[in-house]
């Protein structure tokens, strides 16, 4: 719990330190939260097993959101970090990618989701 009211707080913070990350934040969290309902209505094993957490990385000190995408036999998970309070990193199977908007960060999931879904 405290690492999900760090998250927060990071998060809201960035409302006076990076207004146009936090609007891209918002989108972010919003589109990732249709994709996994579109997901699931495609799949309904899906929804049993995958989730959007949020977190706080102690090491780093940064948030960041954990997505989690499972089926019966494969799944796809991705941690989003807001680094460094300037853009999102994207870290899928331990190699990240920067992303600018949430559109380049849905881009980067799309990539590593259609290799199992």
């Amino acid at each position: 719990m405290a690492l999900q009211t760090l998250h927060t707080i990071t998060v809201d913070d960035l409302v006076f330190t990076n207004p146009a990350l936090h609007a891209e934040y918002v989108i972010l969290v919003t589109k990732l939260i249709d994709k996994l309902r579109e997901l699931s209505k495609q799949n309904s094993s899906i929804a049993t097993s995958s989730g959007l957490t949020e977190k706080y990385d102690t090491n780093s000190n940064e948030a960041y959101l954990d997505l989690i995408l499972s089926n019966e036999r494969d799944s796809f998970s991705a941690r989003i970090y807001i680094h460094q309070l300037k853009y999102f990193l994207v870290e899928v199977n331990g190699i990240g990618k920067l992303a600018n908007t949430a559109e380049d960060v849905l881009n980067i999931a799309d990539e590593g989701l259609s290799k199992i879904f």
